[in-house]
């Protein structure tokens, strides 16, 4: 997925977004760490992106999280650094806000800072809503995006679609997210990332633009004891004519 929305799938992708009917009670092991890496490679010959993360998230009941990340990133031969921080709150039994933020002292290619706010509504059985606005400040202009998207739960899956507008670089454009999840054991999951559209696009250090992208992502998460689990995912981004990505992600999870 393209790098410059990976502070909102994480949310997704580790579980953060999803109503109650879809989570597993955490009583008895509320905290988990996760150490990951990252390795994409890019078909233009540019030097290859790396990152490795860790991840602290603190369950405090049901759709009430808090987490904290540290990212240490390398791309166009240079590194950056970025603490994140999301807080998932319920409101009542079917509405609920998710406020997540980043900062990047070093802000070499990653934003400076960002603030992304959402809302997820169970406005009926197994079928949620969520609308949010996210803004990201770079070195040299800043990022606006939306966010509206609806979620179906059928069985052991679900199913979202979502749009996203964007202002950057004094237009807006838009692209759409179709996400499919399996659901299977205990809190194990699979799932399939489909993006296409306009996103603001980072070509080197110094130069962002605005560029069809098309992105094809597999996820997963597979609990190989009962306090450890292994979070996975590979997938490939074309980023306009510019270049495309290929990468894995793989990290070690562990509850206590």
């Amino acid at each position: 997925m393209p790098f410059l929305l990976i502070s909102i799938f994480i949310g997704v992708v580790l579980g953060s977004n999803l109503p109650a009917i879809a989570q597993t009670d955490r009583t008895k092991q509320p905290f988990t760490v996760e150490l990951s890496f990252d390795h994409q490679t890019l078909s233009n010959e540019s030097p290859s992106f790396q990152e490795t993360a860790l991840r602290l998230n603190r369950w405090l009941g049901p759709r009430h999280v808090v987490d904290f990340s540290f990212l240490n990133s390398k791309r166009f031969g240079l590194r950056d650094s970025q603490l994140l921080a999301s807080y998932v709150h319920p409101v009542d039994d079917k509405l609920g806000l998710a406020i997540d933020a980043g900062f990047s002292p070093s802000q070499n290619f990653l934003p400076h800072h960002s603030l992304d706010l959402r809302l997820q509504y169970e406005f009926a059985p197994a079928w949620v809503a969520y609308a949010g606005i996210k803004n990201s400040q770079y070195k040299t202009l800043s990022v606006r995006q939306g966010l509206l998207m609806v979620e179906r739960y059928i069985g052991p899956f679900s199913f979202a679609l979502s749009w996203h507008p964007v202002q950057a670089l004094g237009k807006s454009t838009s692209n759409q997210v179709l996400k499919a999840y399996y659901y299977y054991g205990q809190d194990n999951m699979l799932g399939l990332i489909y993006s296409r559209g306009q996103e603001a696009t980072q070509i080197n250090d110094a130069l962002i633009t605005l560029a069809d992208v098309r992105s094809l992502t597999l996820s997963g998460r597979y609990w190989f004891a009962p306090e450890w689990a292994v979070n996975y995912s590979a997938g490939s981004t074309r980023q306009g004519n510019f270049y495309t990505r290929k990468g894995v992600r793989l990290g070690i999870q562990h509850s206590f």
